[in-house]
């Protein structure tokens, strides 16, 4: 009986065992994500300008060396270990192993070393070149000049060696950049189903210009897949979504196209929100290298001319006020509307009674929501402004180019935390284009010491550069930008965000 007794108990025991076997390997449910773009489609272009929606598509596809997560802290991603000599004049890092790209092919150092080399003498911008500039080498760097040697090694399949001019203790969080070495097989004149990376996901289905098809393909990515499908469908206008979401199509909405919050949302969405960091903020630029904005008086009397509550309430709940501009810098003093003072300034700069600029903007993003209500606060005071509403590859380039329309509004977001690094996107290099997104003109040599290539480290002054950048009026920082974005109030996928650069469909 005793043996009768314990083989039943046995037989149970093989019994569950098998059940639990077949729970476990029951296939759990596929997860897609359903994603509306408010937005142009963007052209795949790993190392252009920065622009949030290009780079939140181009991570789902391709990983870099390190990330920043959303504690600000600095992790190795494809990299799984990096060690900086003594003397602080390189880094080694040490590649994880098995890494392969969606197709198959190994992933090693070469590709990586081609990643960060791509795009560092571009003529539109050299985000990635301020980002490297302690590399041996990078001084002798020209915009659409084929590059000289650089401190960039792989002296073997998983090893990178960075060689410097000079120490750079930040120099791993610059290359956790978002899309700062991120490899893939083909970059230049690639198109999105041609664009092969690390992974987590791979291209399924593109058609151009109006949608994008991800799958999971993340057996050897440095991070995973949250869903099994991202379909992302790229709409433009405030009408068009919320007939989709009046028939429960998305499960996300970002970016927002202008005016959706003009009406209430359907039953079942919910408009959340995250503070962005570094901070995003909606910027007028004032070109100080386009007449008649070349002249101060000329951008003190647009400047003045500004009702800055007015132009918050045209923004909603896309947009916060500006207490402090430059971190560490105290209260920013926004100059107030005053028609006194744009008399003066006219009279100033023998300018006349009035003058005239063109005014350019992204018409799918945020400054599509002040732009009129700008144009109408300066005609209010005689100063006339030409609206040039911009959509794609056009509004991604109007704010870089040499020659543009003298007034910009434009969402700027610096590459890496802190003052000085928000300040390298408004000072014009000493040679050759922009660091960012866009293109303010204003050439000094005065913040050298901070944000040049061969910068010394030394502490900035926050405020005394915040009081500069407001004696200039190159640029006035009209509001911050948190990420905003829609998605279903209760049951459908959870898509987190990222603070540094939007939607977060990877997990570790």
């Amino acid at each position: 009986m005793r043996w009768n007794a314990c083989a039943v108990v046995a037989v149970a025991a093989a019994v569950g065992l098998a059940a639990a076997g077949c729970a476990r390997h029951e296939a759990p449910a596929a997860v897609t994500v359903r994603w509306v773009a408010g937005h142009t489609a963007p052209a795949f272009d790993p190392d252009g300008p920065p622009d949030p929606l290009r780079i939140s598509l181009e991570r789902l596809l391709s990983r870099g060396l390190a990330e920043r997560d959303s504690s600000g802290l600095v992790r190795l991603v494809a990299a799984e270990s990096a060690w900086t000599a003594p003397d602080g004049r390189s880094l080694t890092l040490r590649l994880r192993p098995g890494l392969r790209f969606t197709d198959g092919t190994p992933a090693t150092s070469e590709d990586f070393r081609a990643a960060l080399l791509a795009g560092l003498a571009r003529d539109d911008h050299a985000t990635r070149a301020w980002l490297l500039g302690a590399v041996a080498g990078l001084e002798r760097v020209r915009a659409g000049r084929p590059l000289p040697p650089l401190g960039i090694e792989a002296p073997d399949p998983r090893t990178l060696v960075l060689r410097l001019a000079r120490p750079d203790p930040e120099l791993l969080a610059k290359l956790a950049s978002p899309g700062v070495g991120a490899p893939f097989r083909r970059r230049a004149g690639a198109s999105w189903s041609g664009a092969v990376g690390l992974g987590p996901y791979r291209i399924a289905a593109e058609d151009p210009g109006r949608s994008l098809t991800f799958v999971r393909s993340d057996s050897c990515a440095p991070r995973r897949a949250a869903a099994d499908t991202v379909q992302v469908r790229f709409v433009i206008g405030a009408p068009r979504t919320r007939l989709l979401l009046r028939h429960g199509a998305p499960d996300l909405v970002w970016p927002l196209p202008p005016a959706l919050g003009a009406v209430p949302l359907p039953a079942g969405y919910v408009v959340q929100r995250l503070e962005a960091w570094p901070p995003r903020r909606l910027m007028l630029v004032l070109r100080a290298d386009v007449p008649p904005t070349t002249r101060l008086p000329a951008r003190h009397a647009l400047v003045h001319a500004l009702n800055r509550e007015a132009l918050l309430d045209a923004l909603g709940e896309r947009a916060e006020p500006n207490e402090e501009w430059l971190e560490g810098a105290g209260p920013f003093d926004f100059p107030r509307l005053d028609a006194s003072e744009v008399r003066d300034w006219l009279a100033r700069g023998r300018l006349g009674a009035s003058f005239h600029v063109v005014l350019a903007y992204d018409a799918d993003a945020a400054a599509a929501e002040v732009a009129r209500a700008l144009q109408g606060q300066w005609a209010a005071l005689g100063l006339y402004a030409e609206l040039r509403a911009l959509r794609g590859a056009d509004a991604v380039a109007e704010p870089l180019r040499a020659a543009a329309a003298q007034a910009q509004l434009v969402a700027v977001q610096a590459p890496l935390p802190g003052a000085a690094a928000e300040l390298a996107t408004l000072v014009m290099p000493l040679r050759g284009p922009a660091v960012g997104a866009v293109r303010t003109g204003w050439r000094t040599r005065e913040f050298d010491p901070w944000i040049s290539p061969g910068a010394s480290g030394a502490s900035l002054d926050a405020a005394a550069a915040q009081a500069r950048l407001a004696e200039e009026r190159v640029a006035v920082p009209l509001a911050r930008l948190p990420w905003v974005w829609v998605a279903r109030a209760a049951a459908g996928p959870v898509v987190r965000f990222a603070p540094a650069c939007g939607p977060e469909l990877a997990r570790p």
